[in-house]
């Protein structure tokens, strides 16, 4: 009994078990032939004074990553490669290579005092500690 199946083959089973294993792994492309941006899995919870953020960036490099914070508004975008070195003498039989892209923007309901703010990256985890900004007082002009 052969278990290995070649692509070519012209067996249902296996046409239609490589159409679903190729559209869940392969990566998606925008209309430039860039990779699309996955969005990146997270958690918020608000406390009394901040806003603490986990978000999930799985073989992500410290480096790699930049938190835009613009009022209420934070931004989150990594970059993600896999690179092997390969040794003198080595005879590559085949070689995949990885590379993927996360993004992710969400407003939140109150401005964040970004001096203030701060990030840590551990075992593939963002963790962001965003201070909330003091509300400043309503102020009434005076009409002259």
């Amino acid at each position: 009994m052969n278990l290995i199946t070649r692509r070519g083959q012209h067996d249902p089973l296996t046409m239609f078990e490589d159409f679903f294993n190729d559209m869940f792994t392969r990566p998606q492309y925008s209309m430039t032939g860039l990779p699309l941006a996955s969005r990146a899995r997270m958690d918020l919870v608000e406390k009394a004074d901040t806003f603490e953020v986990e978000v999930d960036l799985p073989g992500v490099n410290k480096d790699d990553i930049q938190v835009d914070i613009q009022g209420n508004r934070v931004s989150i975008s990594a970059q993600s490669k896999s690179e092997k070195e390969q040794k003198e003498g080595d005879r590559v039989l085949y070689s995949e290579r990885y590379a993927a892209s996360y993004a992710r923007s969400f407003d939140l309901p109150q401005d964040v005092d970004d001096e203030k703010s701060e990030a840590t990256f551990e075992n593939g985890v963002l963790k962001l500690t965003l201070p909330k900004r003091a509300a400043s007082a309503n102020k009434r002009l005076e009409i002259h």
